[in-house]
């Protein structure tokens, strides 16, 4: 039987590597293998000092950036005070200029829709609450002094009491004061006819008008 040779090629008699480390003692190797643990531990806790200070720079920066927000925030709390005081302010003005009515358009429209030989006697017109478009119209108005009404007058908002030199101009008047968007279900109350002959206004008819009103309701 041939015999068979398990050593690697390197550690066979005659090899060049064969004869490396034969010749060192257990005391030597041991005393080798210590410097480089200690070279070793040497090397991390160098290692460790040194990203330790790199933390505590970082923690120091953090430190010294927080205050200085902290100051500019306190510097900035004044301001941001009056900003959301103005904001305040500016809503309120934009809710009351909302909720403002244009009398004076109003005005201007009856005028302009009134037939020839009418003029009114009275006009009475509370805007509604909440002041906005398609609100509900269900505010109290004021009835002309000493014209009786029926309650339903007192619920619409808008009255008017005129003279029309005849029936056919009073119609006309409803016709017209219906026409106009911010006026709705105008209604008749009365019209009574002075009994006079004639045509003119002091010798026409005396009427009262009442109307649902919203000055939103032409808005768009």
């Amino acid at each position: 039987m041939e015999a068979v040779n398990l050593l690697p090629a390197y550690a066979r008699p005659g090899h060049p590597w064969a004869a490396v480390g034969k010749d060192l003692s257990a005391p030597r190797v041991f005393k080798a293998g210590s410097v480089v643990a200690c070279v070793a531990a040497v090397g991390l806790g160098l290692g460790y000092v040194h990203e330790r200070s790199v933390v505590n720079d970082r923690h120091a920066a953090l430190a010294d950036v927080q205050a200085q927000v902290a100051v500019a925030d306190a510097k900035a709390a004044p301001f941001r005070s009056a900003q959301a005081a103005a904001a305040a302010r500016m809503t309120a003005a934009s809710s009351v200029s909302d909720k403002r009515v244009a009398w004076e358009g109003l005005l201007s429209d009856v005028s302009r829709v009134l037939p020839k030989q009418v003029y009114l006697q009275s006009l009475s017109a509370q805007s509604p609450t909440p002041l906005a478009p398609g609100a509900a119209v269900a505010a109290p108005t004021t009835p002309p002094a000493g014209t009786t009404t029926p309650e339903t007058t007192a619920a619409s908002g808008f009255s008017a009491t005129g003279v029309a030199s005849s029936h056919v101009r009073v119609a006309v008047v409803l016709d017209r004061l219906a026409s106009l968007p911010w006026l709705t279900n105008v209604t008749l109350v009365s019209s009574t006819n002075s009994g006079a002959s004639g045509t003119t206004l002091s010798r026409g008819d005396t009427f009262t008008v009442t109307a649902g009103f919203n000055p939103n309701g032409g808005a768009k």
